[in-house]
């Protein structure tokens, strides 16, 4: 499932290009104008309005009649503390915003969505690239407008074109920029007095089950504003009928999330047959993740663990258990060829999934020091989601 279709388009689209031996100073030049110009738009805009459409086409190589889909995209912020994000097609729905009275993030697809007080933005253009679901991460006022500014240093292929837009009954001379790299070519249609990228063709190849594949993916703007004021009516939110309504974040994606519940109490067996409760650890940040030999995406974790665990080895404050419910030997097996040294132990199935609502692994929690679980994660995590689940606890950062 697509987390956010339009922070991945933004990702997409500003991809570091290589640079390609052939491209002229003068496009080079006019490349590092617009670029100036787009930073100095999203340092100073104080309010966006922009309606587009996206087109997005999968296609056998050299044919044209493959999968389309279609949307409209939505894009509306005002600082400090107003943001309407929404794409709507008839495959996918996704809305996110908060306005003067609460905020919102809903996934219609799931059947959830998240409501909660109103919320004050955030304001980072360069993000770390993590997709994770927090306030920080999605309530930035560059949630919808990142899609439409030139961000970082890239070497333009060729020579600049142009070409006239009619956007909201205006016409407008747009510079055209194309990039390329090993995955295909990305080209923008830059409007010089506005500093937005008004239309974006992505064309990457890829390789399908064997057959070649080439993606296309266009946004269109059909209108924008900047710098006008924008009434409260625009950022309002009202709950589709049959979805299940959280309470938090993290239920958008794991609804029996165990977030600001007090951690019940477990038992383990380490390899020496030592029974270690998890009561007896009250006063320490805990972090338990329940795993298995032949679970891949537990493997891919367990070195970002390992990680953590000899940087934090020292430390009194944080405790760290890696929990299987497989048999010893399994582990102990295990472990003579991955020489991991983080707390190994083992635990009940039952325990696991009757006190832990763990019912897919990787299974992670981050307990704090007064016994309330602060993260609850499913799936993979990458170092730096790990320590941002630490920091929740009050651990770290």
């Amino acid at each position: 499932m697509r987390l956010n279709l339009i922070k991945t388009l933004s990702l997409v689209m500003m991809m570091t290009a290589l640079t390609i031996s052939g491209a002229t100073a003068d496009t080079a030049s006019d490349y590092t104008k617009a670029l100036e110009k787009s930073l100095s738009v999203a340092e100073s805009v104080q309010s966006y309005n922009i309606l587009s459409s996206l087109l997005m086409e999968n296609n056998v190589k050299g044919q044209a009649d493959g999968m389309k889909l279609e949307a409209t995209q939505t894009a509306r912020g005002q600082m400090p503390d107003r943001l309407f994000v929404a794409i709507d097609s008839p495959m996918f729905q996704q809305q996110l915003g908060t306005g003067a009275a609460e905020s919102w993030f809903s996934l219609p697809a799931a059947g959830v969505c998240y409501v909660g007080k109103p919320l004050k933005l955030t304001r980072v253009l360069h993000d770390d690239g993590e997709m994770e679901l927090t306030n920080e991460k999605l309530f930035n006022f560059y949630a919808g407008l990142g899609d439409y500014l030139f961000t970082q240093a890239m070497t333009p292929v060729g020579e600049t074109g142009s070409e006239v837009l009619s956007i909201g009954g205006k016409d407008l001379t747009c510079q055209i920029f194309q990039f390329e790299d090993e995955n295909g070519t990305s080209r923008f249609w830059f409007d010089p007095i506005s500093g937005l990228v008004l239309r974006t063709k992505l064309v990457t190849n890829m390789v399908d089950q064997g057959v070649e594949m080439e993606r296309i993916l266009t946004t269109q703007v059909t209108s924008f504003t900047l710098d006008t004021p924008l009434s409260d009516d625009d950022f309002t939110f009202d709950t589709p009928a049959g979805l299940r309504v959280v309470d938090s974040l993290e239920r958008v994606m794991n609804p029996d999330s165990m977030v600001g519940m007090p951690a019940p109490d477990i038992s383990f067996t380490d390899l020496e047959g030592k029974v270690v409760q998890l009561k007896d650890y009250r006063g320490k940040v805990v972090f338990i993740d329940f795993w298995a030999t032949w679970c891949g995406p537990c493997r891919m974790e367990m070195p970002h663990i390992e990680k953590l665990f000899k940087e934090f080895k020292g430390d009194d404050g944080i405790a760290f258990f890696g929990a299987s419910n497989e048999e010893k030997a399994t582990v102990t097996g295990f472990l003579k060829k991955n020489q991991y040294s983080f707390p190994i132990v083992l635990v009940k199935a039952e325990d696991a999934r009757g006190l832990f609502n763990v019912t897919s692994i990787p299974a992670g929690f981050v307990i704090d020091a007064e016994g309330i679980i602060r993260a609850h994660m499913i799936g993979t995590q990458s170092e730096a989601q790990l320590r941002a689940a630490f920091a929740k606890a009050g651990f770290g950062k």
